[in-house]
């Protein structure tokens, strides 16, 4: 290959290549950027009644948000179980997040799953399963009392009972977009 011929595919090249790396670069950014973590919050199940769907959680959040969480929840069925097992459910609970200089968050919680129940042919070890909806603001105390109301969070969830019956955990990332809240 002459030098002449080199120069111009490096010529070529060069730009090219420079602009599939900003392009990797610039889009997993973008990707990172658009969904930030609010909190993550690590719940224990204090309360589950099977038959009517209600119970309640406490635990810890971390993040922007640092403090204790408390939800009120109801599951409620919305169909038959889908071919996992798993049955279809719908949720909005009440939730109260405390920080650690005492200054409150208030949200409710809706969306839908899927709650494996050990249905015949469920593989799911245990009783739960994921979960996903919003976080919408209904208040805020202190520090927290100039944050929108009405603002919607996403979030995505697991929550696991142990197959021994006993009561479990859940695990949610609360995310949102844009600039801080």
């Amino acid at each position: 290959m002459s030098e002449h011929i080199r120069r111009v595919l490096f010529t070529l090249v060069r730009p090219a290549a420079a602009f599939i790396v900003l392009t990797i670069i610039f889009g997993a950014t973008l990707r990172a950027d658009s969904q930030k973590l609010l909190f993550a919050q690590r719940d224990e199940v204090k309360a589950f009644d099977v038959t009517t769907g209600a119970g309640y959680q406490v635990g810890t959040t971390s993040g922007l948000v640092e403090g204790t969480s408390y939800v009120n929840f109801k599951l409620v069925i919305t169909g038959g179980p889908g071919p996992d097992g798993g049955l279809p459910v719908s949720f909005n609970n009440k939730v109260i997040i405390t920080d650690i200089d005492g200054d409150q968050l208030f949200f409710d919680n809706n969306g839908t799953g899927v709650f494996h129940v050990g249905i015949p042919g469920d593989t799911f070890a245990g009783v739960g399963g994921p979960q996903t909806g919003t976080y919408t603001l209904t208040g805020g105390t202190g520090k927290f009392a100039t944050w929108t109301v009405g603002a919607t969070y996403e979030y995505r969830a697991v929550m696991t009972n142990p197959p021994n019956g006993a009561l479990g955990n859940v695990f949610a990332e609360v995310t949102y977009q844009g600039k801080k809240p």
